[in-house]
């Protein structure tokens, strides 16, 4: 369970580039001006002058046994490993959006896992580029295509409570990390607040979260709160009914409240959408 958590949080709070150590977070108007392309950084009306980089070299083999617990992704020096991971877990971490933030395409997407193996020119390409290789990889080996549209969704967003913030700003001398110990029980360290809205998202609420706070930086926080059933479903993981005890911390909105000076606030913002048009299962390598 640690593990599962320790993913859900370090993928979306980990500097640009796939996440360090991850066990590993749109908008659609009815008739909107669609912007049809694949799955490339590079998809412009523009013509680009530069390639996109690329990764040195990548292997994509289909997972035998499927476990949705055990997806995983993990950086070392120019080596790029996935492990357990869907085309869906792919495309959320190198795009940056929420499963409710894609639409379109074949059952397998979410379904079939992948382990990838992918080499870097550098270890300082792989942090500065990261996203960008493993968006052209899919584009290539998926043959992954979508389109973006934009769409009215529920939304949370994350806004200063009456009283003000109650974060430590965290000093950037200090190393950045976080991770949770249990279900409920998660410690920030020098993590922006989009970043945190996004793992709010991503891995423990039912819909996006925008940060609204208006706060920019990097802070150092703890969040201690009662889980309810209907959080981390999206991970896949079951939280048991809280047990009768008054020592137990508060539930999730009002940890935030009380803990951190603020609130989540639901409302319905247009919000944009990856809308796939195009996959196909990679030939094993």
């Amino acid at each position: 369970m640690k593990y599962t958590i320790a993913l859900l949080l370090l993928v979306l709070v980990s500097t640009p580039g796939p996440a360090q150590t991850t066990p590993s977070p749109a908008q659609l108007p009815s008739s909107p001006a669609q912007s049809t392309g694949v799955a490339s950084p590079t998809a412009t009306a523009t013509p680009v002058t530069t390639a996109s980089p690329e990764f040195e070299a990548a292997t994509i083999k289909p997972v035998k046994e499927p476990d949705p617990n055990r997806m995983n992704d993990r950086r070392e020096g120019r080596r790029y490993t996935v492990r357990n991971a869907t085309l869906l877990d792919l495309i959320l971490m190198s795009y940056g959006v929420d499963r409710q933030q894609i639409a379109g395409g074949p059952a397998w997407v979410a379904t079939d896992e992948y382990d990838v193996v992918a080499v870097a020119e550098s270890d300082t390409q792989l942090v500065d580029h990261g996203d960008e290789m493993l968006q052209t990889l899919l584009a290539e080996r998926f043959q992954l295509k979508f389109h973006r549209e934009q769409r009215e969704r529920s939304v949370y967003a994350l806004v200063v409570a009456k009283g003000g913030p109650k974060l430590k700003v965290a000093d950037a001398n200090e190393k950045q990390g976080s991770g949770c110990e249990r279900l409920g029980y998660c410690s920030f360290h020098r993590d922006s607040l989009p970043h945190f809205a996004r793992w709010l998202g991503y891995g423990v609420l039912d819909r996006p979260v925008v940060d609204k706070t208006g706060l920019a930086g990097e802070f150092d926080f703890t969040l201690k709160w009662t889980p309810d059933e209907s959080q981390f479903a999206g991970m896949g993981v079951h939280v048991p009914p809280p047990v009768d005890n008054p020592n137990a911390p508060p539930g999730l909105y009002t940890a935030i409240q009380e803990q951190l000076g603020l609130r989540l606030v639901a409302q319905k913002i247009p919000t944009e959408v990856l809308v796939i048009d195009h996959a196909e299962r990679p030939t094993e390598n």
